[in-house]
C-alpha cells in the first residue's frame, strides 16, 4: 500500500502556473521585453508574450510543464475524492480523461512557446483553445458531481466554485462585447486570459478546501488491488 501527501497539491496546483506567469512578465519587464502595465486590468501584453524571448523564455517553460503535470495530478486526485465519496465511476473517468487532454494541453503550449515557423502558431493556439475548453469542462464536471456529496460545511464552498465557473464563459462574453464596442482586440483577448488563469488558480485553492472539509487532504491509500480507500479505511 502506497500514500500520497493530497494537503499541497491543489496549493501547487494554483501556485505554480500563477508564479510563472507573474515572475515572467517581471522578467520581460525588466528588460523591455514588454510594456509595462498591470495587465489584469489594461491587457498591454498577452500570457504567451511573457515567454517568448530568452530568459524568461526558460523560466516560463521550466514552470509551464511541471504545471501541466501538476494540475493533470489534481485533477486526478479529484476524480478519486469522487469516488471515495461514492459518486459513479463515469464521473471519474470523464475527469481522469479531459485532464489528460489539459495537460497535454499546457505541455505542447509551453513547448511551442517562441517558435514562429509553420506549423508552431497553429498548434499553440490549438493547445491554448484546448486548454481552456478542457479548464472548463472539469470544473463543470466537477461541480455537478460533487453536488450531491456537499454539507453544510462546504455549501459556502460550493457556491464560490458555482461562480467560478461561470467565470471562464463570462470573461469571454465581457471580451467581445468590449471587442463590439470598440475596445482594441488583444487587449481584450489578453484581459480576459489574464483573469481566466486567476480564477481558474482560485478554484484549485477552493477545491482543497473542500478536500480539507471531507477529511481527505491529508492522504488517500490505493490498495494492490488499485482500488481508492479513505483515510479511515
Amino acid at each position: 500500500m502506497s500514500k500520497f501527501g493530497l494537503r499541497a497539491l491543489p496549493l501547487w496546483a494554483a501556485l505554480l502556473p500563477f508564479m510563472t506567469f507573474n515572475v515572467c512578465y517581471l522578467v520581460a519587464v525588466s528588460l523591455e521585453h514588454v510594456s509595462a502595465c498591470i495587465p489584469y486590468l489594461t491587457g498591454c501584453t498577452s500570457i504567451s508574450s511573457t515567454g517568448r524571448i530568452a530568459p524568461e523564455s526558460l523560466i516560463f517553460k521550466a514552470g509551464a510543464l511541471p504545471s501541466a503535470v501538476i494540475i493533470a495530478l489534481f485533477w486526478f486526485r479529484c476524480a478519486t475524492f469522487l469516488q471515495v465519496g461514492g459518486q459513479a465511476g463515469t464521473w471519474a473517468i470523464a475527469l481522469r480523461v479531459i485532464a489528460v487532454a489539459a495537460g497535454s494541453s499546457l505541455v505542447l503550449h509551453g513547448v511551442t512557446l517562441g517558435l514562429s515557423d509553420a506549423p508552431y502558431p497553429a498548434l499553440r493556439r490549438i493547445a491554448i483553445d484546448g486548454f481552456a475548453l478542457s479548464s472548463l469542462a472539469l470544473q463543470v464536471l466537477f461541480v455537478f458531481a460533487y453536488r450531491p456529496m456537499r454539507s453544510d460545511a462546504t455549501r459556502t464552498l460550493f457556491r464560490w466554485l458555482a461562480v467560478l465557473c461561470l467565470a471562464l464563459p463570462a470573461l469571454g462574453i465581457a471580451a467581445e462585447v468590449a471587442k463590439w464596442v470598440g475596445a482594441p482586440r488583444h487587449a481584450a483577448n489578453n484581459i480576459a486570459a489574464w483573469n481566466a488563469s486567476a480564477f481558474l488558480c482560485a478554484y484549485y485553492i477552493l477545491v482543497g478546501r473542500v478536500w480539507q472539509r471531507h477529511g481527505f487532504c491529508s492522504q488517500f491509500s490505493i490498495t494492490s488491488g488499485g482500488r481508492a480507500t479513505s483515510p479511515s479505511e
